[in-house]
């Protein structure tokens, strides 16, 4: 069952944690058009703006969605909340297919730099090693290659209006990522030659901070996967499952 909880909860709570097409929201309260250069100025300047904002985040809660077939990830949804102060923790749920028309909600622990999980048996912790060798939730703050990075590689950004996220104003940007920086949020490697581009979409706070409110990416099959972000720099508190 580690196979699984590797597949689960590593490639799942993260390969997906910025995937999705430029679709719409329910945590979109309005839109207006833009013309590239309203809502944030240059799109290129607002998303490194943005990159250099991530870099000092230390904590935020995430809410992440998934729907259509996304390929090798099995979860629908995880809410959570990471931060790296005073010490890298992450807690959370996420509801994981388990079969054709199965679902099962499970448990997510990041402490003491190893992740815990009821995935096996709901109710009964299993402790799945080291963080370093499944999923360390905590690599998205990480300024070297968390959401940070993988805003600063953007490519083609272009400014598509304002949009309220969660009662925040928010520029929308449209860009062009690539899989290989998706996937080093979830703690994996792909060599250069196999890495894609993937349409993305950022929306970015407009109240000054530059904060990354939420994310999207394209995925085959008509898939999408939606990152939200609020609380940015909360401090989360753990213990280690009994």
């Amino acid at each position: 069952m580690k196979v699984g909880i590797r597949a689960a909860v590593a490639a799942t709570v993260a390969a997906a944690l910025m995937l999705t097409a430029c679709g719409t929201d329910s945590k979109t309260d309005s839109t207006s058009a833009g013309n590239g250069t309203e809502g944030g100025g240059d799109a290129a300047a607002l998303v490194q703006q943005s990159a250099d904002a991530m870099k000092q985040v230390t904590g935020f809660h995430l809410e992440l969605t998934a729907e259509g077939k996304v390929p090798n990830l099995k979860v629908t949804k995880v809410v959570g909340d990471v931060s790296n102060k005073p010490a890298p923790v992450a807690t959370g749920t996420a509801t994981i297919q388990m079969g054709h028309d199965k679902t099962q909600d499970a448990q997510i622990v990041f402490v003491d730099g190893h992740l815990y999980s009821d995935v096996a048996e709901p109710g009964k912790w299993t402790d799945y090693g080291e963080g370093s060798s499944i999923y360390n939730p905590t690599v998205l703050l990480d300024g070297g290659k968390g959401l940070a990075t993988l805003l600063s590689n953007l490519k083609d950004a272009k400014n598509e209006g304002t949009e309220t996220i969660n009662g925040v104003e928010a520029t929308k940007v449209s860009a062009t990522s690539t899989s290989k920086d998706v996937l080093v949020l979830a703690g994996s490697n792909m060599a250069p030659e196999k890495s894609v581009d993937l349409p993305t979409t950022v929306w970015i706070a407009n109240d000054g901070s530059h904060h990354l409110l939420k994310a999207q990416m394209s995925a085959p099959q008509d898939s999408t996967v939606t990152l939200t972000l609020s609380d940015f720099n909360k401090e989360v508190t753990a213990t280690k499952p009994v």
